[in-house]
């Protein structure tokens, strides 16, 4: 099946379903499908159609104002808004509600509010749309008729390109204690400092009576560092099996977050020497964290804390700049134009995170991505998890990372 085929039997659903689910890859022209068969709601009826497009963030607003107009939506009566404003519209009557990225429909608050709303249509856009939340929203509108297309069935029908996925693999250093890891205890104002390497601090941490109030700074290699934190994390991991105690969880959480945060901040310069090899692509660098983004791509880093993201991404788009480093706001809900190749600095758990970054990249002729992983860690895990189902031929591994040319 062609992407125009797609888009065809998309157009006949609308015909005799008035509940319509779109769970594609992204890529695939979920906006261009929505505003299609809003076209054809219209043109059975006598005037515009009332829409409400809700979206999750407000810089998401300027894209569909965008897509609109390309595809040239003929209903000039829709109020765009984000889902933290879902509460306005409690008790409206709406013809048609598109709800983009619509995973973000899942909690109490908002299918509360859901129930109070009465719409003729609606049709929902999610890469990754819970198997819970459909049924929770079917419960309150009624059967909808899905249509769900896979990253691995785009590619392999060949409505997606072929990407080129290069596995980038590194090794924690052992040998060079240039990491630190803060152990503090006792009354704060009391504390003294003491700095140790990493084999003698339980000369200290044993030996608490002797040292009541301490700041110690542990000198540490990186694979060490690493190994601590998957210690705190599987500690409060089985503390919380056994207590289930929510402020338990809450540290297990941080735990988890501290150690991939460190894995993503390790491979900073790793990075940054690699990024040399793709000066004549137009890419785009998904980064671990604001403070990466902004060291690795100075003017050209897209965050929640940079009020002229919109701007920089618009430059992009207009081939006034080939380099974007993202943090999190790129992953959904925004087209961009031209992209050759992506680098994925930190994968994690989390299935539709990749397949938004994933899909950002895969547009081109010949996509090509790139990611970043330490072997004998976390990341192997994350790596095994994002990529079940898909066919091997497409990726390949960069053993030796110095050497490595990039073709084309």
């Amino acid at each position: 099946m062609t992407r125009e085929e797609l888009h065809m039997q998309t157009s006949e659903l609308i015909k005799t379903n008035k509940r319509i689910a779109l769970q594609w890859c992204t890529g695939l022209g979920k906006s261009r499908a929505s505003i299609e068969m809003a076209n054809y709601i219209q043109s059975k009826g006598e005037g515009n159609i009332k829409i409400l497009l809700v979206v999750a963030e407000s810089a998401h607003k300027d894209n569909w104002a965008k897509e609109m107009l390309k595809w040239k939506l003929l209903s000039n009566d829709v109020t765009v808004e984000c889902y933290a404003s879902l509460p306005k519209y409690k008790e409206t009557w709406w013809d048609l509600i598109i709800f983009d990225e619509a995973h973000h429909l899942g909690t109490d608050l908002k299918l509360d509010i859901l129930q109070s709303i009465v719409t003729e249509h609606i049709i929902l856009l999610s890469a990754t749309l819970p198997e819970i939340l459909l049924q929770s929203l079917t419960r309150i509108f009624g059967e909808f008729k899905v249509s769900k297309v896979s990253l691995k069935q785009a590619i392999d029908e060949g409505m997606l390109p072929q990407p080129k996925v290069f596995l980038i693999p590194l090794k924690l250093d052992n040998t060079v204690a240039n990491c630190t890891i803060v152990e503090e205890w006792g009354e704060e104002k009391k504390r003294v400092e003491y700095r140790c390497l990493f084999a003698q601090r339980w000369a200290f941490l044993r030996d608490k009576k002797k040292y009541p109030n301490v700041k110690l700074t542990i000198m540490c290699t990186a694979l060490q560092k690493y190994n601590y934190l998957t210690e705190q994390f599987e500690y409060w991991k089985n503390r919380y099996m056994r207590t289930r105690q929510e402020f338990v969880k809450a540290k297990w959480l941080q735990a988890g977050s501290k150690r991939k945060r460190f894995l993503g901040d390790m491979k900073t310069n790793h990075v940054k020497v690699f990024l040399n090899k793709l000066s004549r692509k137009r890419y785009i660098c998904f980064c671990s964290s604001i403070e990466q983004a902004d060291y690795l791509g100075k003017d050209k880093s897209i965050h929640s804390k940079k009020n002229n993201s919109l701007d920089i991404i618009n430059q992009f788009n207009n081939k006034e700049i080939n380099r974007l480093f993202a943090v999190g706001m790129l992953q959904e809900g925004q087209n961009l134009e031209g992209i050759q190749a992506g680098v994925i600095v930190q994968l994690d758990n989390a299935e539709r995170a990749f397949i938004q970054k994933f899909g950002r990249t895969i547009r081109a002729d010949s996509p090509q991505q790139f990611i970043f992983y330490y072997e004998n860690t976390r990341d192997i895990d994350y790596l095994e998890n994002v990529f079940e189902g898909v066919d091997e031929a497409y990726i390949s591994t960069i053993e030796n990372l110095e050497n490595f040319k990039l073709n084309g």
